[in-house]
């Protein structure tokens, strides 16, 4: 693999052949948080309590956001990586626009450009799940994608758009309103299983950062010993 995607890892705990196993930058979950305006930069840490146990910074602008993050392979030194990846976006049908990560990876030669709302760090940059051959067995992450995809059918159903950006589609004419509020609650029921199991990753997340520093002190401390 040549160009983004070549190298080591960032913050890497154990082989990474699963998509469970890697730190993800969600392009949904920075544009609902209001993170992605133009000339705005911010520090998206990872901690434990007080104690702060990874960062990575993110520069937006109109068409791009720039990555600033540390990054070393095996032993050696750390060295500060730069990562642009290009944004594209797309209308909704209730109004406004959500975007998307144009994946920078260039495998065997060929650079991928895949619109995908997800960034892995399978490797020394964020780049999506095909070009690190990842897959998902947990069932965790099964269990987000049916509880998104329940959500998105409703949507579909009611007449409205899949995104979860745009507002809850209206009732359609002629639905009687016990059968819309049915579906509402429907819903909402699979919106909130989903983000509750993106927070139940992103917790496994800084555990696996916490476990990583601690086996490092540990380390350290043998070696001064």
């Amino acid at each position: 693999m040549g160009g983004p995607g070549s190298g080591g890892n960032w913050y890497r705990w154990h082989k990474k052949d699963t998509a469970d196993g890697c730190c993800k930058l969600d392009v949904r979950y920075l544009h609902r948080r209001k993170l992605m305006i133009p000339g705005h930069y911010t520090t998206l840490r990872w901690s434990r309590g007080e104690q702060e146990a990874g960062s990575i910074g993110l520069m937006a602008y109109t068409d791009r956001v720039e990555l600033r993050y540390r990054h070393r392979h095996g032993n050696s030194e750390w060295q500060d990586v730069t990562e642009a990846v290009k944004l594209t976006w797309t209308e909704c049908h209730y109004g406004g626009r959500r975007p998307w990560f144009i994946c920078p990876g260039v495998v065997n030669g060929v650079s991928c450009g895949r619109r995908v709302a997800i960034l892995y760090d399978g490797g020394r940059y964020f780049l999506c799940r095909h070009c690190y051959d990842l897959t998902y067995e947990s069932r965790r992450e099964d269990r987000m994608n049916r509880a998104l995809s329940k959500a998105q059918n409703i949507r579909r159903r009611l007449g409205g758009s899949a995104s979860m950006l745009a507002p809850f589609p209206e009732k359609p004419k002629g639905m009687h309103w016990k059968t819309y509020v049915r579906l509402l609650r429907r819903a909402l029921e699979g919106e909130r299983a989903y983000d509750a199991a993106f927070w139940d990753w992103f917790r496994r997340s800084d555990a696996r950062i916490e476990r990583l520093l601690a086996r490092g002190n540990s380390r350290r401390h043998n070696t001064r010993g």
